[in-house]
């Protein structure tokens, strides 16, 4: 039987393990939750950062990074079968956005906001048949399935900030363009039907609800904070399309990192 064992480093992070073929993980949900004009927030986890600038009072800018790579080790390569995670996914997007923030209320503990943007990257991981065959005949291109892709977002969030603790619901809608698409000359073992299964991704444009929860707790500018989130395709195309296409997506994802709010350090400091 597989076991999955996931090594943690300095900055403690924590991740569904298991073991599917991903070929989409959805990034962090960037939800800064700015206030006034200048002010300036970042974070940084594991695997993402993502950086956000208000240029007026209602107006912000964007930038989020991704970059996947598992921190685990196979053993017992008979099954291959979990459904959350792929332990040999690699890869990541890069995404810009711009949006509209507003603090409510007389005290202005809450915020809305909503961001659009677009974005770009791509992934790679390998086909299960790689995991069965001996050490002496396994070749990483021959089975490595491959995607890039571009994609548009737009993700409103509601959140209440303090000083001490900040919460947050989002729902990101993405609209995500598979190309690119290709598998290594012996991956799906000689199985022609899932070959073209997985190249059904090449060249469709598959809708995403993914909905995200994030709190961060700590004092004043510097915060810890956890994000847990979901990635729903929202296909309509029939059964025709491949009736496992979903299975090259993850379903679900958790980042926790730092989050430094560094407009307002600044303005403290002069």
């Amino acid at each position: 039987m597989k076991k999955c064992y996931l090594f943690l480093l300095a900055v403690p992070a924590l991740a569904f393990t298991a073991c599917n073929r991903n070929v989409y993980v959805p990034n962090q949900v960037n939800v800064p939750l700015l206030k006034e004009k200048g002010e300036v927030k970042a974070s940084v986890s594991l695997s993402d950062w993502q950086a956000a600038y208000a240029i007026t009072d209602n107006f912000a800018i964007m930038t989020n990074g991704q970059y996947v790579s598992r921190l685990i080790s196979l053993e017992d390569d008979d099954e291959y079968d979990d459904p959350i995670v792929d332990p040999n996914t690699r890869g990541g997007i890069f995404e810009v956005g711009a949006g509209y923030t507003k603090s409510l209320g007389v005290s202005k503990k809450a915020v809305f906001e909503v961001y659009g943007g677009y974005g770009f990257g791509g992934f790679h991981t390998y086909e299960s048949a790689y995991l069965m065959k001996p050490d002496s005949i396994r070749g990483y291109d021959d089975y490595k399935l491959r995607t890039k892709l571009h994609k548009f977002f737009i993700q409103p969030s509601f959140g209440l900030s303090h000083k001490v603790v900040e919460v947050a619901v989002s729902t990101r809608f993405s609209l995500v363009k598979f190309n690119n698409v290709s598998s290594g000359r012996l991956a799906w073992d000689g199985d022609q039907f899932a070959r073209m299964d997985f190249q059904e991704l090449d060249g469709k444009l598959i809708p995403f609800m993914e909905p995200a929860a994030t709190v961060r707790v700590g004092y004043k500018h510097v915060k810890w904070f956890w994000q847990l989130r979901a990635s729903v395709p929202l296909r309509n195309d029939g059964p025709e399309a491949g009736p496992t296409l979903n299975n090259y997506f993850q379903p679900f994802s958790f980042n926790t990192g730092i989050s430094v709010n560094f407009g307002n350090w600044l303005k403290e400091g002069k």
